[in-house]
């Protein structure tokens, strides 16, 4: 895999800066077993500063992901925007400083956790599995499946 590297002896001397892209299912280790898969490449955009005692390395990435609603099943993509990175490093004592496994986890830290088509996505009938965003489903209220877990029956019941 491709690493993204600073020059630490460079660095010392004057900032810099890199800007690339690295294959998104790589980039980011997703394969197709995963919830998200990549679409197309993660690009970058990185300044490194040597800093007393350490490096900054100062920038953006971002790349798009593909996945699937979690309420509707339906396909999603989703940019993923990382601004204003800040990785320190302290004490480094190689000639080369590696941030792609840093930068890597700054981009899956902005996946959602439930990524959805849209903020008001209807999602699925559970009982029929039409879905609810393109029209009503044929089923009857009667058919609902219960709401709420029946072994707390009885307490609600009680009325507290």
């Amino acid at each position: 895999m491709n690493r993204i590297l600073f020059s630490v002896s460079r660095l010392e001397k004057e900032d810099v800066t890199l800007e690339g892209s690295l294959p998104g299912n790589e980039f980011l280790a997703l394969d197709k077993n995963d919830t998200y898969t990549a679409d197309g490449d993660c690009s970058y955009e990185l300044t490194g500063h040597y800093v007393d005692g350490g490096v900054l390395v100062e920038g953006e990435a971002e790349c798009r992901v593909d996945s699937q609603c979690g309420r509707c099943l339906k396909k999603v993509v989703l940019p993923l925007k990382k601004k204003n990175i800040k990785l320190y490093f302290e004490n480094v004592d190689t000639e080369e400083l590696d941030v792609t496994e840093d930068l890597r986890e700054e981009l899956l830290m902005e996946l959602p956790i439930n990524p959805l088509c849209s903020d008001d996505c209807r999602g699925l009938c559970p009982k029929c599995g039409a879905d609810l965003n393109s029209g009503s489903c044929s089923c009857s209220p009667d058919d609902a499946p219960p709401t709420g877990d029946p072994a707390w029956g009885e307490l609600d019941k009680l009325g507290l």
